[in-house]
């Protein structure tokens, strides 16, 4: 099953809106055939794992239970049947679909196949959060994401971005976006710091960006707006801005959203976001949109970096994280950092 969920992961940021899932096949002792969800449309693990094989005999060990032809509007053939014409006499399941339609564990049982469940499901959930966040409760997934000072701050006003966490702390962010569907920020970040918000790293992927901007202030040359013709841009707007700025973000490639009449609510917009195809969302906005965020509650999950640097003086900005919500989370060494990482949500009950 951990040969499983390694394989698993190898689809992050891929499969989105479908689950990660991994299977691997043994036989006397023996892997005899493994697989996984590599692409959104693509064949599931459990076929991958098949191909090309004798599973006479065999057992499966699948990190999420199997489709079944009662799933409503599958792109790919279900899983089950397939199962069962190939022999397979014993199916290990990491944790339980919670798909309504989802029926797997039962229609395997119903052909003789030997089933059992729940080998490493806590790490076979985690592995999905934003797939089970989805499912029980309408909405998108949230990350909020931040390095911050010893001292509580993460940056001064005015001034150009002051570089906080390490390298290490860095690449993992950057891991981050290949892995989670968007990326959210608010318009102050884009006219102070003007990022691209793409993935660095090789053989990543970039993730949808996402702007907060109620009055369409985004600059039409900002480096976020790049490409928006290939990959999906969002500019989320409130009443502001005018036609012409609206018509000429479209014309570039840019989907404008308007969401309300005044200032954006960002849980609002987690509950829209899956009907746009994405799941799961980092927060990487400044103390206003994240600070915002939390008072919403529309914060699921927290990253939070906190370098052994001080930033002091007249203008420091605060973090919206304060040193008694970070304690309350888990923490491990990322280089010279100090990171917190844990749930802020429901999500973690």
């Amino acid at each position: 099953m951990k040969r499983a969920l390694l394989l698993a992961a190898k689809g992050e940021g891929r499969v989105s809106p479908n689950p990660l899932v991994g299977a691997v096949v043994v036989k006397k002792g023996r892997i005899i055939g493994e697989g996984y969800h590599e692409k959104f449309g693509g064949p599931h693990a459990e076929a991958n794992a098949l191909r090309g094989i004798d599973a006479a005999g065999a057992t499966m060990y699948v990190t999420l239970e199997p489709c079944c032809p009662c799933v409503p509007k599958k792109k790919t053939p279900a899983c089950t049947p397939l199962i069962v014409r190939s022999g397979v006499t014993r199916v290990v399941i990491g944790a339980r679909d919670i798909h309504p339609n989802v029926c797997g564990i039962e229609e395997l049982r119903a052909s003789g196949i030997r089933v059992e469940e729940g080998l490493l499901e806590e790490e076979s959930k985690r592995l999905n959060e934003p797939f089970i966040w989805r499912l029980k409760t309408g909405r998108a997934f949230s990350v909020a994401k931040m390095a911050q000072s010893l001292n509580g701050r993460i940056g001064i006003r005015g001034k150009a971005r002051v570089w906080l966490s390490g390298k290490e702390f860095d690449k993992f962010a950057q891991v981050m976006r290949s892995r989670y569907d968007a990326i959210l920020v608010g318009i102050n970040t884009v006219l102070e710091d003007d990022p691209a918000l793409t993935c660095r790293i090789k053989g990543g992927r970039n993730p949808v960006r996402i702007i907060l901007d109620s009055a369409l202030r985004v600059p039409l040359g900002a480096k976020a707006l790049k490409n928006a013709k290939r990959e999906k841009v969002i500019v989320v707007s409130g009443k502001g801005g005018t036609r012409g700025k609206a018509a000429a973000l479209r014309k570039m490639g840019v989907r404008v959203l308007p969401l309300g009449n005044g200032r954006v609510s960002i849980k609002k917009l987690l509950y829209l976001l899956p009907k746009l195809g994405i799941s799961s969302v980092i927060i990487e906005g400044g103390a206003k949109v994240t600070g915002s965020a939390l008072a919403e509650g529309a914060v699921d999950k927290a990253v939070v970096a906190v370098s052994r640097k001080k930033i002091l003086g007249r203008g420091a900005v605060a973090s919206p994280f304060t040193k008694k919500t970070i304690q309350g989370l888990s923490r491990r060494k990322m280089g010279k950092d100090t990171v917190y990482e844990g749930y802020l949500s429901e999500y973690s009950k």
